[in-house]
């Protein structure tokens, strides 16, 4: 009877440590694609950013052969 009680405790608790691992697996996986998601939003700003630098570069070059 004793046994019996111990085993159903090792099970239950080897469950809940199961059912933790799991959760974690799946936090760390949210967590890797919160990451790739902020480097892709990063790079993109970047390009941006560059795009929008090239252009008003060239509209101030125009600008200025314009005026010669």
């Amino acid at each position: 009877m004793f046994l019996d009680q111990e085993l159903k405790t090792i099970q239950e608790a080897k469950c809940r440590l199961a059912t933790c691992c799991d959760l974690r697996r799946h936090l760390l996986h949210i967590e890797v694609l919160d990451i790739r998601s902020g480097v892709r939003r990063t790079f993109s700003a970047l390009t941006l950013g560059m795009a929008v630098a090239e252009q008003l570069l060239g509209f101030l070059r125009e600008r200025k052969a314009e005026r010669r």
